[in-house]
């Protein structure tokens, strides 16, 4: 059965006209119309996953759904500095909500996952008594509820996302219409890390989840530059991933400590949560002493600094020293014919590769 989940193709060495990556945008495509073919093409992902489920507990694919999902929100806010900023906003709380119905099925296994990292280093029955006393599965939960309307209101969601994206129209065009989006998705990423360094190791509100939702857009963002040969590019993107990674496992242990809080007052003085309680504490303050380690250093460079970089290395990607210049149609609005549903042929009028890599798409269903 063919994968939904979208591989990043790697660059060839042995042919330069195809050492671009088709999940990033391209050097001889304008931005806008990168863009998106981008957008779409997450929502094809996620559909894909939609449809053609791989396995029968569903909790990776509904993982890889929001996760595509986060990407084309990253999207959005990318643009608001060069586009209508209600129709993104929009777009936006479609999707959200859209993932946020899907967040529910996919709790237990991760508390599961969760128990199992913070007694990795315990013998087996250990890790079966604190299962049974914080009541966390370590297996993916069975029962799904009406996880098939959320994953049909989800598609829903996507295919009218998609086609709405296409009408969108930019004020701006190339480098411009996304480098404020960059420096302001930088800017907010470093102000959330200086905050979470002022709290310190051991604060457990809403202040590193906060920093890890900047640094997931960033991320993101950056992946749209990809296809950019400067090492600098791919040092930030591979940074930026690792720092989104922690990231996501701090907030994960900060979600399975607010159960354990719950649990401990349940029970009273009934049951002994302080083996769980110091494990979770060691784990964190380690995790957090890497996450800050990283960031001191991804987070050097002012904004503005930072987002020249990217700037310079744009322009030689676009227009090489000695080469001709590199022309692209910019689409300055909405197109003069009503935008394809995503049940068309295709996406985009560019060559799309095969399954799983851009899986068809069914029609709109009312």
């Amino acid at each position: 059965m063919p994968s939904g989940k979208s591989k990043r193709s790697k660059p060839s060495k042995a042919d330069p006209a195809t050492a671009e990556s088709f999940d990033a945008l391209r050097r001889r495509e304008s931005a806008r119309n990168g863009l998106v073919r981008l957008y779409r093409r997450h929502a094809a992902a996620a559909l894909h996953r939609i449809e053609h489920p791989r396995k029968i507990d569903r909790t990776e694919d509904i993982h890889q759904v929001r996760v595509q999902c986060k990407r084309m929100r990253a999207i959005l806010r990318l643009l608001k500095p060069a586009a209508d900023t209600e129709a993104l906003a929009r777009e936006n709380t479609r999707l959200r909500d859209a993932a946020r119905r899907l967040s529910s099925y996919r709790d237990a296994y991760v508390a599961g996952e969760t128990l199992k990292r913070i007694f990795e280093d315990a013998a087996p029955a250990r890790m079966g008594d604190a299962a049974r006393l914080l009541g966390v599965k370590r297996r993916p939960h069975k029962d799904m509820g009406d996880l098939d309307s959320a994953l049909k209101e989800a598609a829903k969601s996507l295919r009218r996302s998609a086609d709405a994206f296409r009408e969108l129209v930019f004020s701006r065009r190339g480098w411009a219409s996304i480098e404020p989006g960059l420096e302001d998705s930088y800017r907010r990423a470093r102000k959330e890390y200086h905050r979470c360094l002022d709290r310190g190791h051991g604060h457990l509100g809403d202040c590193f989840h906060a920093w890890r939702k900047r640094v997931k857009d960033l991320a993101y963002q950056l992946e749209i530059l990809e296809n950019l040969p400067e090492g600098v590019i791919r040092k930030s993107r591979k940074d930026v991933r690792r720092l989104g990674a922690l990231l996501g496992e701090d907030h994960d242990y900060i979600v399975f400590a607010e159960h354990v809080r719950e649990r401990e007052k349940h029970y009273l003085n009934l049951a002994n949560f302080r083996p769980v309680r110091k494990r979770l504490k060691r784990r964190l303050k380690a995790l957090r002493a890497k996450e800050f380690a990283l960031s001191r250093v991804f987070f050097a460079d002012k904004p503005r600094v930072w987002v020249a970089r990217l700037a310079e290395t744009w322009r030689h990607w676009k227009n090489p020293e000695g080469a001709p210049l590199v022309l692209t149609i910019e689409s300055p609005g909405a197109p003069p014919t009503a935008p394809r549903s995503l049940g068309a042929t295709q996406l985009d009028a560019e060559p799309v590769p095969a399954p799983p890599e851009n899986p068809p798409l069914s029609p709109v269903t009312s």
